[in-house]
């Protein structure tokens, strides 16, 4: 079985968009092989939505590529269920994995509805 690494620090829950902690991302620049990029999302308010997108970059995301974008519609209920979804290498041949200066982060583009709440966590597995 691969073993995990965070992009996110474990699971975080945010009420607004932006990059989602660690806001500087996982380093990528280093690993090599096969991997799988994981978001989960354990929480989400009813009738809220969100859009997910993993970003790469080289430059310390003064220049973020969207890698992967992944929408998603509320209710989710904590402890009840979660919804995940995955991405293997071959699927993102473009991406930034083993590249000098490569990274990945979580950004959440879009959060709408009344008060929404979204937790959710990213990961690589490799």
């Amino acid at each position: 079985m691969a073993l995990p690494t965070d992009i996110t620090t474990g699971a975080q829950t945010v009420t607004t968009t932006g990059a989602v902690t660690p806001t500087a991302g996982l380093s990528v620049a280093a690993l090599t092989g096969d991997y799988t990029l994981a978001i989960e999302v354990d929480n989400l308010t009813a009738g809220a939505t969100a859009r997910l997108q993993i970003e790469d970059t080289t430059n310390a995301f003064t220049g973020a590529n969207a890698l992967l974008v992944w929408d998603v519609t509320g209710q989710v209920e904590a402890q009840v269920q979660s919804i995940k979804k995955t991405w293997r290498k071959y699927e993102l041949p473009d991406s930034k994995f083993g590249v000098s200066g490569g990274a990945f982060r979580l950004n959440v583009t879009q959060l709408n509805g009344t008060s929404p709440s979204l937790t959710v966590h990213s990961w690589i597995e490799q």
